[in-house]
């Protein structure tokens, strides 16, 4: 039996869920979008990329690059912010690089953002 706090929390992720990504986490829809990168090792010699999208502080979404050293990539988009279990066992990135603004102009040319609607805001 589902009782009244529960009930209101099930309503709350409903309606969460149903709004466009920037309003779900409470950040800007105008404010500029950033991208910046974080890399991890994957044994054997493999590597990780992730893209990390950001829009008022928020990250908004994050791509998923894992690249063999034959340079066959699998990637994969996560809404909000996203990290695989076994980079997280890995602990810090090796690689980083510093957030970058995307103009208005390119917010298209990323998969990410056009797949959770953030390019349309």
């Amino acid at each position: 039996m589902i009782g009244a706090n529960d009930a209101k929390l099930l309503l709350a992720a409903a309606l969460a869920a149903s709004l466009p990504l920037g309003v779900a986490t409470g950040c800007d829809a105008h404010a500029p979008v950033s991208v910046r990168t974080e890399q991890f090792p994957r044994p054997p010699y493999s590597g990780a990329t992730y893209a990390i999208y950001e829009r008022g502080g928020a990250v908004v979404c994050t791509t998923l690059e894992v690249c063999n050293k034959f340079d066959q990539c699998d990637t994969s988009h996560h809404a909000g912010p996203f990290k695989d279990p076994v980079d997280e066992d890995t602990g810090e990135p090796y690689g980083t690089s510093p957030a970058v603004r995307i103009p208005p102009e390119g917010l298209r040319d990323h998969a990410c953002l056009v797949r959770f609607a953030i390019a349309d805001d």
